[in-house]
């Protein structure tokens, strides 16, 4: 048996879901705890859903202050730990996956003596990762955080008796001090756009991005539109979609957005209305989401996102040239990584509201060469959720 433990939030949860596929097709029983939220598309990987307890966490809007998203974590995990160390006890789990920020999991595995692989859906945090996240913030921002974050930090410090560090809330590399650290990690990710030192100080993994088997690509039938999104939890600013969606108008496409319902949708269709009627043949699509976004990918021209790691590989998977305007700080970090190897173009900073600067971009992004040949070549070595499965088989067969 294989217990698994998500983080709630879908960028999180979703590259999971093939792997836990992967596993239960290849025999293995799956018990995997997560968020209500995702009960549906855990279940349908096969793998039985256990719910968390409630706690006091908006899953729609996470808190993007980085420490204080460590208290989050903490504080979670002193209500989900003790909810749960019985039940897990009680299925004899011989392996925990789990992604890398569910301390919970870290400190049920730890106590139980059940080993661990943690699951990285983005690039990993290493020294030089947070170096460059933190210059991406700047000071500014960075003393925001800790003036604003502290106060969150110590208290739950306190309430949960300094039981983990920081460094081990986020599952961070040669932290692990009061927590067993996990047998190996797998990075969904590929090793080519990770920064500073690949390697770590348990086995690393780098599989990318794991599509399940039975997930055939949709067949592409391109038309000259540009797809519009910026993931389902950095998306509120309204005034970002906006000058997205006429920089694209400006550039010669038609739009379709997915915004979100943190945005003011209604003014984004005025807006969209507007432009129609100045650009004579063009056409803007507003929607707050859509059953599945690979199949607008797969018609679009190009891709306007905020490079996170499940649309990029799904950006990837179809060959389409992108446009990163990155939200938050591990986003810019990846942003310039996918654009130094040839993935898209990153906006420049600053002009995320900018329409001539992102119709300019785009101009960019279109006349840019792209080495799909290489891309492909670099996801095929890395295995996804085959190499995935295999690893935690191996891992498994070392284990008594």
């Amino acid at each position: 048996m294989i217990v698994a433990f998500t983080t709630p939030a879908m960028g999180h949860v979703k590259p999971m879901l093939p792997l836990l596929r992967g596993l239960v097709e290849d025999g293995q029983e799956v018990v995997c705890f997560g968020h209500t939220k995702f009960e549906t598309i855990v279940r349908a990987t096969g793998a039985r859903f256990e719910a968390y307890p409630e706690i006091q966490y908006d899953i729609d809007a996470p808190d993007f202050n980085l420490i204080k998203m460590a208290a989050d974590l903490i504080d979670a995990s002193e209500t989900i730990y003790p909810a749960l160390l019985g039940k897990v006890e009680a299925l004899a789990p011989r392996l925990i996956v789990q992604d890398f920020m569910a301390l919970w999991g870290s400190r049920i595995g730890t106590e139980l003596s059940i080993p661990r692989v943690h699951t990285i859906p983005t690039l990993v945090f290493n020294r030089e990762t947070q170096r460059q996240m933190r210059r991406e913030d700047g000071l500014l921002k960075l003393a925001r955080d800790v003036s604003k974050g502290m106060p969150a930090l110590i208290r739950s410090k306190f309430r949960s008796k300094f039981a983990v560090s920081v460094q081990e809330a986020f599952g961070l590399e040669r932290s692990w001090r009061k927590l067993a650290p996990p047998v190996c990690e797998l990075v969904f990710c590929i090793e080519a756009l990770q920064v500073g030192n690949p390697r770590g100080d348990v086995p690393r993994h780098y599989i990318g991005p794991s599509y399940s088997q039975s997930e055939a690509p949709v067949s592409p039938v391109e038309r000259k539109h540009a797809l519009i999104t910026f993931g389902t939890l950095s998306n509120n600013e309204t005034e970002r979609f906006r000058a997205a969606i006429e920089g694209a108008f400006l550039a010669g496409y038609s739009v379709i957005a997915q915004c979100g319902g943190k945005v003011d949708i209604q003014h984004l269709e005025r807006v969209g209305q507007s432009l129609e009627n100045q650009y004579v043949g063009q056409t803007a699509t507003i929607v707050e989401s859509v059953p599945d976004l690979e199949v607008l990918i797969a018609e679009a021209a190009v891709v306007i996102h905020h490079a996170g790691m499940a649309t990029t590989w799904e950006t990837v998977r179809h060959s389409k040239p992108a446009l990163f305007i990155p939200t938050i700080a591990d986003q810019k970090v990846l942003a310039s990584q996918l654009e130094a190897k040839g993935f898209g173009v990153r906006l420049a900073a600053g002009n995320e509201c900018n329409a001539q600067v992102i119709a300019k971009a785009l101009k960019s992004v279109e006349t840019r060469s792209y080495s799909w040949g290489q891309i492909q070549q670099w996801l095929l070595q890395a295995g996804g959720e085959a190499a995935g499965v295999k690893i935690i088989n191996d891992v498994l067969e070392q284990r008594p």
